[in-house]
Formats: C-alpha cells, sequence, structure tokens
C-alpha cells in the first residue's frame, strides 16, 4: 500500500465545525465547505513529501521532510508551525496556530484515505477515494 497518488474527495461529517474550532472564518468556511478537493501526495524520497490540495476557487501546497518542524501558511493564510509524521500507511499532521493545536490523521486503506481532523472536543472526518 502506498500514500503516494491523487485522492477525490467523497463526503464530509462535521467539517464545518472543525474549521470553526481551529479559528476559520466564516467566508472561508463556507468556501471550504463546498470545495470538493483531490489532494495529491508525492513521494520524494528521503522522507521528503508534497502535499497538494486541488479545488476550483484555489490551489495549494506544503512540502515537508517527516519528523522534522516547518513553517506553514494554512489554505486561509495563516501562520502555523507543523509536523508531519508517518506510521506505516497512517500520515500524522499537527499544526500549532497561535494558541490552537490542530491534528489531521490521514489512514491510507486500499483505494481510500480517511481524514480525521480533531481541535480541542471537536472531531470531524473526511473521506477520499484514491483515482491514481
Amino acid at each position: 500500500m502506498s500514500i503516494a497518488g491523487k485522492y477525490n474527495f467523497v463526503d464530509s461529517d462535521k467539517y464545518d465545525e472543525y474549521l470553526k474550532e481551529v479559528g476559520v472564518g466564516m467566508i472561508n468556511r463556507t468556501m471550504a465547505n463546498a470545495a470538493k478537493p483531490t489532494l495529491e501526495f508525492i513521494d520524494h524520497g528521503n522522507g521528503k513529501w508534497t502535499q497538494k490540495t486541488l479545488t476550483a476557487l484555489k490551489n495549494f501546497e506544503i512540502s515537508f521532510t517527516v519528523g522534522e518542524e516547518f513553517d506553514e501558511h494554512t489554505a486561509d493564510d495563516r501562520k502555523s508551525k507543523s509536523l508531519v509524521t508517518i506510521n506505516g500507511t497512517t500520515l500524522v499532521h499537527k499544526q500549532s496556530i497561535g494558541d490552537v493545536t490542530a491534528v489531521t490523521t490521514r489512514e491510507f486503506t486500499g483505494d481510500t484515505m480517511k481524514s480525521t481532523f480533531t481541535c480541542g472536543a471537536v472531531t470531524a472526518v473526511r473521506n477520499f477515494k484514491k483515482v491514481i
């Protein structure tokens, strides 16, 4: 099972509540909830990865080395100290945005990716299907 590839959005549960908890404003939440993103994970080798998020409204990407903290700009352009780890076929992305900590856990199984977003007491899930 390889993490690398493109994944199309399938469905979502409680994503608006999660976005609100991490401090995303109403207009950006509305746009994020309307988007049906394609996520692409590119493995460059030696623990170096790129994650691209492609939508009709906005595309953005992050590049990281597994296990090394990096500076990230979120989709709504807030600054984050971030860390990505991989354990088997599970990718964990921890973001510290000011005094807020958010964790996205992406579980890759067969041709699916389950993304679980957690911040405070709020948990949301978004599901994706691998296309290549």
